[in-house]
C-alpha cells in the first residue's frame, strides 16, 4: 500500500467536474473496454499483437480531434489475480482509464476479489467513479460504489443526459463471496432506478458484467435500456454483437484487445443511435507517450519493490537442483554453442531491450527454473540461469551431473506448451519450431564413471 500511495502522487488531474462533459458536437461515442485482465499492453512475443493501453489513448484522441464527444466506460475485470502484481497493475490501469477521460469503472467479480483495502483506496482516490447497481461492499475500509452514474453535455442547442447502470452476475461469485460483500438479483437491483430515470435521462446504458445470455434475458425484461456493453469469456467479440428487439447486446473482449464504440447523432435534445462496433486495436495506432510513460512507472515500482524475490519458490523432488547451462558445456560443448545462438540462448536480453527483466510475468519464460528452488531468482547472483536454458527443456540437471549414465534429459511438446500458449504463442506448431531449436547430431558415449560436479 505504501508504493500505491507513493505512486499515486504523479498522477495526472483533470479539473472538470464528475458529472459533466465539455463539448459542442452533434454526436456522441460511448466507448467501452473490459476484462483486461491485467493486460497493460502487447507483450511482444509475437507480431502482430492487439491492444495496449497506449494504443487505445491514442484511438480516443483521435475520436476527441474528430470532434465527437467521447463517454468511455469500462465493464470490469482489470485483473485477474489478487496478488501484490495485480495490485500494482489494477492502480496503473485505474489511472489510466482517469486519465484517458473513463467516467466509470463497472466491478467485476475479479476486481471485488482484491484486497478490501486496496479497493478503497482506489476508489476514493482516482478520477473515475466506481459503479455497481447490486453490489455492496462493507468492509474495514470503505469502499464507494455509485448504483447509477448520471452525464450530461453542456451543448446550448443539442444537450442531452446518459444515465449508467451496472450489474454483476451472482454466478460469478458463487464460490468467490466474503463476508463483506453483499449481491442483489440484477433484475431486482435494477428495477428502481430504470423506472426512475426512463423519463429523466435520454438514454440508459448498462455495463452487464455478466454471460450473454444472462444480458439477452436481462434486455427483454428492461426495453428502456437503450445500449447493453455485455460478455464474458469473448474472444472474438466482433462476432457478438447482438440484438434483442431494438437493443445492442455487445462485447469489447478480453485482454484490452479491442475497444467498442457506439455511436449517437443527436438533434434538439433528442438522440438517435447511429453505429455499433468493435475496433481491433493494432499498431496502426501510435503510441501514446502519457501511457508509455505511466507504462515505465509500473516497471520500475516492479523493480524497487524487488517482487522477483518475493515469487514463492516450489520445491523440486528426489533433491533436483538446476545447475545452469554452462555447467552441460563441459561434456556437450558443441550442442552449447548452437543454443547458445538460438532465440532460447538470448530470451532473457529481449527483456532487458524492453526494460521488462524485473517483471515476474515475462521472467518465467525467459530464465531457468523460475518459480521453483534452485532456479532463476535475480540477476545479480543468478546469471548461470538467465535465459532459456538446457534444463527449462530437459529439467533440472545435477543428478545428471553425479552420474551422466543416468537417463535424462527427455522433453516432448507438453513441455513447450508450459510457455508457446495461446496467448503468447498462437501460431506455434511444435514440428516446425522444433526445427528452430533442434541440437546438432554428436556421437553420445557412455562413461565408465561419474563425473564430480564442476
Amino acid at each position: 500500500m505504501k508504493m500505491l500511495l507513493l505512486s499515486l502522487s504523479i498522477v495526472f488531474f483533470v479539473s472538470v467536474p464528475p458529472d459533466t462533459i465539455y463539448a459542442s458536437s452533434s454526436e456522441i461515442a460511448i466507448l467501452f473496454s473490459g476484462e483486461e485482465l491485467g493486460a497493460l499492453q502487447p507483450c511482444g512475443c509475437y507480431e502482430g499483437q492487439l491492444g495496449g493501453i497506449s494504443r487505445r489513448d491514442a484511438f480516443i484522441d483521435l475520436l476527441k480531434k474528430q470532434k465527437n464527444q467521447v463517454f468511455p466506460a469500462s465493464l470490469g475485470d482489470l485483473t485477474k489475480g489478487s496478488g501484490r502484481q495485480d495490485e500494482i497493475k489494477m492502480e496503473t490501469l485505474c489511472r489510466a482509464l482517469g486519465f484517458m477521460g473513463y467516467v466509470l469503472h463497472n466491478l467485476g467479480e475479479k476486481d471485488i476479489e482484491m484486497s478490501p483495502r486496496v479497493l478503497s483506496f482506489l476508489s476514493q482516490s482516482q478520477n473515475m467513479e466506481f459503479l455497481s447497481t447490486n453490489v455492496s461492499i462493507k468492509a474495514p475500509f470503505p469502499v464507494k460504489i455509485n448504483q447509477s452514474v448520471v452525464k450530461e453535455s453542456l451543448d446550448p442547442d443539442n444537450g442531452v443526459k446518459i444515465a449508467f447502470l451496472g450489474i454483476l452476475s451472482k454466478s460469478f461469485l458463487e464460490h468467490h463471496m466474503n463476508e463483506y460483500v453483499t449481491i442483489s438479483e440484477p433484475v431486482k437491483a435494477l428495477k428502481p432506478f430504470v423506472k426512475q430515470l426512463k423519463n429523466k435521462v435520454n438514454l440508459i446504458v448498462l455495463l452487464s458484467h455478466a454471460p450473454m445470455e444472462e444480458s439477452r434475458e436481462i434486455a427483454k425484461s428492461f426495453p428502456e435500456i437503450g445500449l447493453i456493453i455485455t460478455g464474458h469469456n469473448i474472444e472474438e467479440p466482433k462476432d457478438a454483437i447482438t440484438y434483442v428487439h431494438n437493443t445492442p447486446l455487445v462485447s469489447p473482449g478480453m485482454g484490452g484487445r479491442f475497444i467498442g464504440i457506439a455511436k449517437y447523432g443527436v438533434n434538439k435534445k433528442t438522440i438517435e443511435r447511429k453505429s455499433v462496433e468493435v475496433v481491433p486495436l493494432d499498431n496502426s495506432y501510435p503510441e501514446s507517450q502519457e501511457m508509455v510513460s505511466l507504462l515505465r512507472e509500473y516497471q520500475n515500482i516492479l523493480k524497487e519493490e524487488g517482487l522477483l524475490n518475493k515469487t514463492p519458490q516450489a520445491p523440486l523432488p528426489n533433491g533436483l537442483a538446476y545447475t545452469g547451462s554452462f555447467a552441460c558445456s563441459v561434456c556437450h560443448k558443441m550442442i552449447y554453442d548452437h543454443w547458445y545462438k538460438t532465440t532460447h540462448g538470448t530470451a532473457y536480453n529481449t527483456l532487458v531491450d524492453d526494460g521488462h527483466q524485473y517483471d515476474p510475468e515475462c521472467i518465467q519464460c525467459h530464465t531457468t527454473g523460475y518459480g521453483e528452488i534452485s532456479g532463476f531468482l535475480n540477476d545479480e547472483k543468478y546469471q548461470n540461469l538467465i535465459h532459456v536454458g538446457c534444463e527449462s527443456c530437459h529439467g533440472p540437471g545435477n543428478k545428471h551431473r553425479e552420474n551422466v549414465n543416468d537417463d535424462y534429459g527427455s522433453t516432448d511438446e507438453a513441455t513447450c506448451l508450459k510457455c508457446h500458449d495461446s496467448e503468447h504463442s498462437p501460431t506455434f506448431q511444435f514440428n516446425e519450431y522444433w526445427k528452430r531449436i533442434a541440437h546438432p547430431k554428436v556421437p553420445m558415449k557412455k562413461y565408465p564413471q561419474t563425473i564430480e560436479s564442476q
